[in-house]
C-alpha cells in the first residue's frame, strides 16, 4: 500500500512510518517541521520512506494524495499552552488543516483515512473510564475544542461524501524516540531528562493525579488493524491502556529502572502556568482555577470498543514500556 502520514516528522508519525515501512508498505512522511524533528526521519541510520517538506494547509496538498491508499492525518498543534496562547494558529493548523486534508482526500478518492484525535475531548467529563459514546460536557480549552471540531468535520465528510474516515482518540502516548531533551518535554520525557542529568524534577501537582498511558507499539498496531479490518466509516476508537497511573507511580518506576534515588519536588499546580504570562495578560485573564483543574484531572480510557470491533487490546505493560524508554535513552546518551 501507499501510505501518506501527515505530521510524519513527529514522534507518533515517524514511529508509524517506521512500522509500516517494515511491513513493506510504501511510506511518505509529510511535515512542515514546525514541531517535527529531523532526527525522527531516520532510525538506526535508515531513512523512513520519502519525506516531503510541506504544510497540510497548502493549496497544492491534494497533489500529495495522488495514488495514496491510506492517509494517516497526525499533523497539528498539540501542546496545550501553545494552543491556548494562540488559538487562531491552533484552529488554522488543526481545523483548517484537517478540512484541506479531507477535501484533498475527497477529490483524489483516497480509500482510507485515519484521523488522530485526543483524550482531551473528555476534559470536562467525570464518568471514568471514558467511553467513545459518552461526552457529558463538551471541552472548552483551545486544543481540545479544535480537535472536537475536527471530529465533527470528519463525521460530516463520512455522512455527506461517503469518505472512509476512522477516528483514533489518543491518550498519553509514550515510547522510545520521544524527544526528552527539548525545553519542555511531556511528563515521561521530563522524568528521563532529569534522571539522566541527576537533577531534581519539579512536578506542579500533588503527584496523585492519574492518567492513562499507552505505548507507541500498541498505537501503531491499532492503526494497522483499522486499515486491515476496515471498521464502519465514522468509527471512533479510544487508543488507551485501560489503566491509570499517578505521577508518583510513574516517577518511581523510572527511578527504579535508572537505579537512581532522587527525591522529586511537588509544587502548587497554578505555578506551572506562570511561565506563560501571556495567558494572564489583559483585563480578561484566563482562569487559573480552570488550568489547575486541567493539571489535576483524572484521565482513564476504556478500549472495550476497539477490542470488540478490531480485536485490539494493549500488549505492552507500563513496566515493559518504561524499561524500553530507559534503554533507548541510555543508548542515545552513551
Amino acid at each position: 500500500m501507499n501510505i501518506l502520514i501527515t505530521g510524519g516528522a513527529g514522534f507518533i508519525g515517524s514511529q508509524a512510518g517506521w512500522y509500516f515501512q517494515n511491513l513493506d508498505h510504501n511510506v511518505t512522511l509529510l511535515d512542515n517541521m514546525s514541531y517535527g524533528k529531523e532526527d525522527n526521519l531516520t532510525i538506526d541510520g535508515t531513512s523512513i520512506g520519502e519525506f516531503i517538506l510541506a504544510d497540510v494547509r497548502d493549496p497544492s496538498f491534494a497533489d500529495h494524495c495522488i495514488n495514496k491508499d491510506v492517509i494517516i492525518h497526525l499533523a497539528g498543534i498539540a501542546p496545550l499552552p501553545d494552543c491556548q496562547m494562540n488559538p487562531t494558529a491552533a484552529y488554522e493548523n488543526n481545523v483548517v488543516g484537517t478540512l484541506n486534508v479531507l477535501e484533498a482526500c475527497r477529490k483524489m478518492n483516497v480509500p482510507k483515512i485515519i484521523f488522530s484525535s485526543t483524550s482531551a475531548i473528555y476534559e470536562n467529563c467525570h464518568t471514568v473510564p471514558f467511553k467513545e459514546d459518552l461526552i457529558e460536557k463538551e471541552p472548552d480549552l483551545a486544543y481540545s475544542m479544535s480537535k472536537r471540531a475536527c471530529e465533527m468535520i470528519c463525521q460530516g465528510y463520512v455522512n455527506n461524501y461517503a469518505l472512509n474516515i476512522v477516528i483514533m482518540r489518543f491518550f498519553n502516548v509514550y515510547g522510545p524516540h520521544q524527544d526528552f531533551m527539548r525545553k519542555q518535554p511531556p511528563l515521561m520525557g521530563y522524568i528521563i531528562k532529569c534522571l539522566l542529568q541527576d537533577t531534581i524534577p519539579t512536578f506542579y501537582s500533588s503527584g496523585h493525579q492519574r492518567r492513562d498511558y499507552v505505548y507507541i507499539d500498541d498505537v501503531v498496531r491499532m492503526m494497522r488493524m483499522i486499515i486491515e479490518k476496515s471498521p464502519t466509516p465514522g468509527s471512533v476508537f479510544n487508543t488507551c491502556s485501560g489503566r491509570d497511573y499517578s505521577v508518583r507511580e510513574i516517577y518511581d518506576l523510572y527511578s527504579e529502572a535508572f537505579k537512581k534515588d532522587i527525591s522529586a519536588c511537588y509544587d502548587d499546580s497554578s505555578r506551572f502556568w506562570d511561565r506563560y504570562p501571556i495567558l494572564f495578560a489583559g483585563k480578561k485573564p484566563l482562569s487559573k482555577e480552570r488550568l489547575v483543574k486541567e493539571v489535576n484531572k483524572h484521565s482513564l480510557g476504556s478500549y472495550h470498543h476497539a477490542n470488540e470491533i478490531l480485536g485490539w487490546s494493549p500488549s505492552v505493560t507500563i513496566e515493559q514500556g518504561i524499561a524500553e524508554c530507559v534503554k533507548y535513552a541510555k543508548h542515545l546518551i552513551l
